[in-house]
């Protein structure tokens, strides 16, 4: 057995995949129907919305692999063959032990194929199994299983951070398509603020973030921005992201100020 990741989440190697026997029947069951058949794994995903998700599955010849994933894998790709109403106690126990939720996580089970499309902030199980598709990832370009590699104590903390985290006025997300930075603004002058949020997205060289859905964000957002998920122990980035903040704050005192004379 192999782990990669930070000393922090090691823990997940003691997870066990549980109704081992039916779950592979499962997977067998739908062999005719799937290329690739060894290409596929049965997988079971707990997870919280504001949280990371901890998976564990089995490809069909009963070889284990189990992580944490930034995002619920069945979101990034859904499944055809899901378990109806899959849920096992024990996991979602264990998840609370790791994260220390208040929420009782939702569980989610079905047959993915690999490669799993969302980055592990730690991956482990069957030796032959985690190295073979690390290397089929390297060959591809990939960096899903791989990224473990990289998340130390230190990474992890900051992603946990940066994870419904906040910078100021701006919201922090981390996803498989990198830290977006949402900016919160209120009061009559919100229309300028989004202007000069704008401007200095262009001045500091930071991507839109157009594709993050604001929808589930209560708070009214003035702009958005993201950096990619390799800048994210650059410290030249955070330095810009800084910079953008203190920018902004002396622009909006400024128009307060303004504002404020009769």
């Amino acid at each position: 057995m192999v782990y990669y990741g930070p000393e922090k989440l090691k823990k997940i190697s003691e997870i066990s995949l549980p109704q081992k026997e039916y779950l592979l029947e499962f997977l067998h069951s739908y062999k005719d129907k799937l290329d690739v058949f060894h290409k596929h794994l049965i997988l079971i995903s707990i997870y919280n919305q504001d949280n990371f998700a901890l998976v564990i599955g089995s490809n069909p010849e009963g070889k284990i692999i189990y992580g944490v994933t930034l995002a619920n894998p069945f979101e990034r790709t859904p499944s055809l063959y899901k378990i109806k109403d899959f849920y096992d106690e024990a996991l979602a126990n264990f998840y609370d032990v790791i994260f220390k939720s208040s929420k009782i996580p939702k569980i989610q089970a079905g047959i993915l194929k690999f490669p799993i499309q969302t980055h592990f902030l730690a991956v482990g199980g069957d030796k032959s199994l985690v190295s073979k598709e690390m290397f089929n990832e390297e060959v591809t370009g990939k960096t899903w299983l791989n990224f473990a590699k990289k998340v130390d104590d230190e990474l992890f903390e900051k992603i946990n951070t940066l994870s419904n985290g906040q910078i100021d006025f701006l919201k922090s997300f981390v996803t498989d398509d990198g830290v977006y930075f949402v900016g919160i603004g209120s009061g009559k002058f919100r229309n300028l603020y989004a202007e000069f949020f704008s401007v200095l997205r262009n001045k500091y060289g930071f991507l839109p973030g157009k594709f993050f859905p604001i929808s589930g964000i209560k708070e009214k957002v003035v702009g958005m921005f993201k950096i990619e998920l390799n800048d994210i122990t650059n410290e030249k980035v955070f330095e810009k992201i800084n910079n953008f903040v203190k920018d902004f704050n002396k622009f909006k005192r400024f128009v307060d100020e303004l504002g404020g004379i009769e």
